[in-house]
């Protein structure tokens, strides 16, 4: 008959590593708190990430023109299904319009939810009452805009930062 005999180690915990351990899950239980109540962004706020949208849009994305009218899209595809959609639209009076939809994923069977719909004058302020749903959607949009942030896309897949770029430019199609 073989016998096992199994040696339990306890080893002491230095203070400084309970202070890291639990800086780590103060961190940690904070980040979980902001993502179950985030902050209300007011409407200077969704200004500003709107313009940013809408430039990013504009240097990355196809181009056309219809009438009047020049037009930008980008897409990208959605880890649980989908696509995002971010699409803008110049008119030749300087009037521009962001609109934000998902196709697929929990929006199947409808032709599109839409996220984010606004209106920008010449001066960038909005035109009107902006539409917004709040979402991961603008999270991870905020983050892939900050160059510091660049990889913390994972909200959207298709891209691999050091690789190839999360965003190309298209080809214009005029």
């Amino acid at each position: 008959m073989i016998r096992a005999t199994v040696v339990v180690k306890f080893s002491v915990i230095s203070r400084i590593e309970l202070r890291r351990i639990a800086h780590e899950w103060r961190t940690r239980l904070q980040r979980v708190q902001q993502i179950l109540q985030p902050s209300e962004w007011a409407l200077d706020d969704w200004n500003r990430f709107a313009r940013a949208l809408t430039q990013t849009v504009r240097a990355y994305g196809s181009t056309w023109k219809e009438g009047e009218s020049t037009f930008w899209d980008v897409r990208w595809t959605l880890q649980d299904g989908g696509e995002l959609i971010c699409q803008t639209e110049m008119t030749d009076d300087g009037r521009q319009t962001l609109v934000v939809a998902q196709t697929g994923g929990f929006a199947e069977g409808l032709d599109n939810y839409t996220w984010f719909y606004g209106e920008f004058g010449q001066t960038g302020d909005f035109l009107g009452n902006p539409y917004w749903v709040d979402g991961t959607w603008k999270e991870a949009l905020a983050m892939m805009m900050l160059p510091q942030q660049a990889a913390a896309g994972f909200y959207l897949s298709g891209g691999n930062v050091g690789q190839t770029a999360m965003i190309e430019a298209k080809a214009s199609h005029a």
